[in-house]
C-alpha cells in the first residue's frame, strides 16, 4: 500500500468523523450511591464503570479540558439518619465513614472522577442547598407544585414520620400470610393498599406501634408538562436505548381507562376519536393512549357523552417532593409558612445534585463555579447520565418535568441559558452466578472484595463488566465465564501486544521499520473506526469490544503469515508486516483505553508514546518508521496469578 493510499484511508476516516457531531462540553454523571453502605459490584456494573468508560471516550473526542465527570454520595433522607441512629453515632459521622469507603472503591476501579463529593459535604453543601432552594422557588412560582394533605405513619417513640418502608405489618389480603408487609404494598402477594389498611403495624426503627398523622406536602405536577415530555422523549428515540425509550413514552403519553363492559360502544366510536392506541389492562379495563392532552380531552368528552365513564391514567404524574425528615435540604421558609420544617425529598434532590457537584468540581480546579452553565444550559453541550433500570422514571420523567418547570415558559422545549434535557443510559440488573445478589445467601460482593480479597485486577473486572449485555437484559457475573475472558486477555490479547514489541527489539534494533500497510489492514481499520464511533456514542460496549478483539487478532495473523520475527523470510515483507502490526496496535490501544485504562497506559509506555495519544484524532496515524519502542511490560495479568 503506497503512502497515497494511506492518505486516502485517512481522508475516509475524516469523512466518518464528520458524521458525528462533537459537543462543545460534556458532563457525565452516574447514579449516586446511597450513603448507607459500600459500593457493590452491581453499582459498578450498572452505573459507575459504564459512566467512566463514556467519560474517557468523551475526553478522547473533545479533550479532557472540555469534559467533567462528577459524582458523590446521596447523603440525605431517612436511610442515613436511621442507620446512624442504630449505630449510636451522629448522621454526619456515619456518612463520612461511608463516603471515604466509597471514594476508595472508585479509586480502586480507576473511576476517573473530577470530583467525588456528597450532598451534605462541607465543600459542596452551601452551593447545593442554595441551588435546590432556588429551584423550589421557581417551581412554586411557575405553579408546578400542588399542596396536598395526606396521612403518614409517625413513630411516637422517636418523634419522627416514617417513610413507607420503615413500617411493616400483616398484609390486609386475607389470602396472604405475610407478617412483614410494607406500609402500602406486599412483596409476597403483590397487593397494594392504603396505609391505614395495614394490620398490626410496627416501626422498623424503634419497634414502636406507629400512628397515622396528617401532614402537608408539595407534589410535583408532571401532567402540566406531559406534552413537552412526550416531544422530548420522541426526539431521542433513535439515540436512547430501547428500555429507556419504551418505559418513558408508554408512561407519559396521555391515557385514560374505562371498563371493558363498554368495549363495543368504544369500538363504534373509534373513527370519531383522535389518533390513539388501546390495550387491555388489569382489572377488566381498557386503556386508550393519545398523542397529546388536547387529543385526550376531545376523546374523553366523546366517550363520556356516550355514557362511558373514563378515568385519567395520571397517577405517575403526581409525586410528592417534600418530606418530614430532619436530615435534608430545608424547604425555604419564604414561600409558604405552613411548609416550615419540611425538607426536600431525597429523590428530586438527587436529580439536582450533579449541578452542585459540577460547581464543586470547577471550584476545586480553581475555576469559576458559575461555569457550570456551560455544561448544563448550552444547547451545544451534552449531559450524559448512567443509572440502573429501576431509576428511569426519576431521571427521565421527574427530572424532565423539573427542568421544564424552571423555564420562563414551561410549555416549550428549553432555550439557550435554560437547563437542557439530558441523555439517559440505563442498565438492567447484575446477577451473580444466576441469582440476584443477596448477603443472606452469600453471593453479595462489594467492589473492593474482588480486588483486595480475590486478587483480581480492576481492568480485568472493568473489561468483563463492559462485555455483559446489561443495556439489554439482566446479565450474569459468572465466575467461570469471567475466568475464560481473563484467559483470553492474558493469552491472545497479550500476544497481540507483545509480538510486535518483541520482534521490533530482536530484529530491528527496537525501532519501528519503514513500511506500508498490507493485507486487510486498511479495510478492517476503516470498518472498525466506523463501528467504534457509532457504538461508543450509544454505549454499546459489548458489541464494540468483540469487534476490537477481532481487529487485534489481525496482528497474530500477520505474524503467522509474514513472520516479521524470523530473519529467514523476505526483509521487505517482514518490515511491511511489522509496520502494519504497529499501526493496528496503536489503534487498538486507543480504542481499548476507556475500558482498561491502566493496562493501555502500560502499553502506551511500551510504545514510547505521549499521553496525548489517547485521542480519537490519533486513530489511523501510524507510528512513524524509525520510532524507538520501549520495553515490553506485563499487561493483562495471567489467570494463574489470581
Amino acid at each position: 500500500m503506497s503512502d497515497n493510499e494511506l492518505l486516502a484511508l485517512q481522508e475516509e476516516i475524516k469523512t466518518v468523523f464528520g458524521r458525528f457531531k462533537r459537543p462543545k462540553k460534556a458532563l457525565i454523571t452516574a447514579g449516586m450511591p446511597y450513603a448507607n453502605g459500600p459500593v457493590h459490584i452491581g453499582h459498578l456494573a450498572g452505573a459507575h464503570v459504564p459512566a467512566d468508560i463514556y467519560a474517557r471516550y468523551m475526553r478522547m473526542m473533545i479533550g479532557k479540558e472540555n469534559v467533567l465527570f462528577v459524582n458523590g454520595t446521596d447523603d440525605h433522607g431517612s436511610n442515613s439518619e436511621v442507620a446512624a441512629k442504630t449505630q449510636g453515632i451522629s448522621t454526619k459521622e456515619f456518612i463520612n465513614k461511608i463516603h471515604e469507603g466509597q471514594k476508595k472503591t472508585m479509586s480502586n476501579y480507576s473511576i476517573s472522577l473530577d470530583v467525588y463529593t456528597g450532598t451534605s459535604r462541607e465543600e459542596n453543601y452551601e452551593a447545593h442547598k442554595n441551588y435546590c432552594q432556588d429551584f423550589l422557588r421557581t417551581l412554586y412560582k411557575n405553579k408546578m407544585l400542588d399542596k396536598k394533605t395526606t396521612e403518614q405513619w409517625y413513630d411516637p417513640k422517636l418523634n419522627m414520620f416514617l417513610p413507607d418502608r420503615f413500617v411493616f405489618g400483616s398484609c390486609p389480603n386475607e389470602k396472604c400470610e405475610n407478617q412483614k408487609a410494607y406500609s402500602e404494598e406486599c412483596d409476597v402477594c403483590g397487593a397494594n393498599y392504603d396505609p391505614k389498611e395495614l394490620q398490626n403495624p410496627k416501626s422498623t426503627v424503634s419497634d414502636a406501634t406507629p400512628v397515622l398523622k396528617e401532614t402537608d406536602h408539595w407534589w410535583l405536577n408532571m401532567w402540566k408538562v406531559s406534552d413537552q415530555l412526550c416531544e422530548w422523549i420522541q426526539s431521542r428515540q433513535k439515540f436512547w436505548r430501547k428500555n429507556v425509550y419504551l418505559e418513558t413514552i408508554n408512561t407519559v403519553l396521555p391515557s385514560f381507562g374505562f371498563s371493558n363492559k363498554d368495549e363495543e360502544t368504544f369500538k363504534s366510536l373509534k373513527e370519531q376519536l383522535p389518533s390513539h392506541k388501546s390495550r387491555y389492562a388489569p382489572g377488566k379495563r381498557i386503556v386508550a393512549q393519545f398523542e397529546s392532552i388536547s387529543d385526550l380531552e376531545k376523546a374523553k368528552k366523546i366517550l363520556e357523552d356516550a355514557g362511558i365513564e373514563c378515568a385519567l391514567e395520571n397517577g405517575w404524574a403526581h409525586r410528592s417532593i417534600t418530606r418530614d425528615v430532619s436530615w435534608g435540604i430545608p424547604v425555604p421558609d419564604d414561600i409558604d409558612k405552613d411548609m416550615a420544617g419540611k425538607t426536600f425529598y431525597v429523590w428530586p434532590e438527587s436529580l439536582i445534585a450533579p449541578i452542585g457537584f459540577t460547581m464543586t468540581a470547577l471550584k476545586e480546579k480553581g475555576m469559576n463555579p458559575d461555569l457550570w452553565k456551560d455544561y448544563w444550559t448550552d444547547p451545544e453541550s451534552r449531559v450524559f447520565q448512567f443509572l440502573g433500570q429501576d431509576n428511569i422514571f426519576f431521571y427521565v420523567l421527574m427530572q424532565g418535568a423539573m427542568w421544564f418547570g424552571t423555564q420562563a415558559d414551561v410549555h416549550r422545549q428549553p432555550k439557550a441559558g435554560e437547563l437542557q434535557m439530558t441523555d439517559i443510559f440505563a442498565n438492567y440488573h447484575l446477577q451473580i452466578d444466576g441469582q440476584k445478589m443477596s448477603k443472606s445467601i452469600g453471593n453479595f460482593y462489594s467492589g473492593d472484595q474482588l480486588i483486595e480479597e480475590m486478587g483480581y485486577d480492576s481492568d480485568q473486572i472493568r473489561y468483563f463488566l463492559a462485555i455483559l449485555s446489561l443495556p439489554e437484559k439482566n446479565s450474569n457475573f459468572d465466575f467461570e465465564n469471567f475466568k475464560e475472558r481473563n484467559a483470553f486477555l492474558a493469552g491472545p490479547m497479550n500476544a497481540a501486544f507483545e509480538k510486535p514489541i518483541s520482534a521490533c527489539h530482536k530484529q530491528f534494533d527496537g525501532k519501528v521499520p519503514e513500511g506500508k500497510l498490507i493485507g486487510k489492514t486498511r479495510k478492517e481499520t476503516y470498518k472498525i473506526v466506523q463501528n467504534y464511533l457509532r457504538m461508543m456514542e450509544k454505549g454499546d460496549y459489548s458489541k464494540i469490544l468483540f469487534a476490537v478483539e477481532n481487529y487485534a487478532r489481525i496482528i497474530n495473523g500477520l505474524f503467522t503469515q509474514h513472520k516479521p520475527h524470523d530473519d529467514r523470510f523476505d526483509i521487505e515483507e517482514r518490515k511491511d508486516a511489522l509496520y502494519s502490526c504497529f499501526f493496528i496496535l496503536k489503534n487498538t490501544m486507543i480504542m481499548l483505553h476507556p475500558f482498561a485504562p491502566k493496562t493501555m497506559d502500560k502499553l502506551r509506555q511500551s510504545l514510547n508514546l505521549p499521553e496525548s495519544v489517547f485521542s480519537l484524532d490519533e486513530l489511523c496515524l501510524p507510528i512513524a518508521g524509525g520510532h524507538q519502542i520501549g520495553e515490553q511490560a506485563e499487561y493483562f495479568p495471567s489467570v494463574d496469578n489470581v
